[in-house]
């Protein structure tokens, strides 16, 4: 099970944010806020393991491709439309690889404090770098 908070018209353009390590989707608020004020419908998730969601004791159900597959399953659970991907830390990488392997489910991929390769920046014409923030169109 995934806990997730909501915010903004159940209408609007959706936009995911996936919190880093060790962090709870409560570190969002102020940009969901700021976001939802302009309409969007904004959702941050507790990945596995964190807050309210499901803490499984093997640690083999932590890899990179269980998480994935819990933001995709959440994904679909919102409807499926396609969603900006908002990640930091950790959580750019989760999201960077759901939208490498997944790219129908984004609209577009943003990154705070994250690393980031030359060779994804060719693969998502990265179109803006300041300070730590990178936004990628895909």
């Amino acid at each position: 099970m995934t806990h997730y908070l909501e915010c903004g018209p159940a209408d609007g353009p959706l936009m995911i944010f996936l919190h880093g390590w060790p962090e709870l989707s409560l570190i969002w608020r102020a940009q969901m806020e700021a976001f939802a004020a302009s309409g969007w419908r904004c959702i941050a998730p507790d990945m596995r393991g964190y807050g309210g969601s499901s803490a499984p004791a093997a640690l083999d159900a932590y890899t990179n491709e269980q998480v994935v597959r819990d933001m995709a399953e959440l994904h679909d659970h919102l409807g499926g439309e396609p969603a900006i991907w908002v990640g930091h830390d950790w959580g750019s990488v989760i999201a960077g690889s759901l939208v490498a392997h997944e790219p129908a489910r984004s609209r577009g991929l943003g990154g705070v404090d994250s690393w980031v390769s030359k060779a994804e920046q060719i693969r998502f014409k990265t179109v803006f770098w300041r300070q730590s923030w990178v936004f990628w169109i895909v």
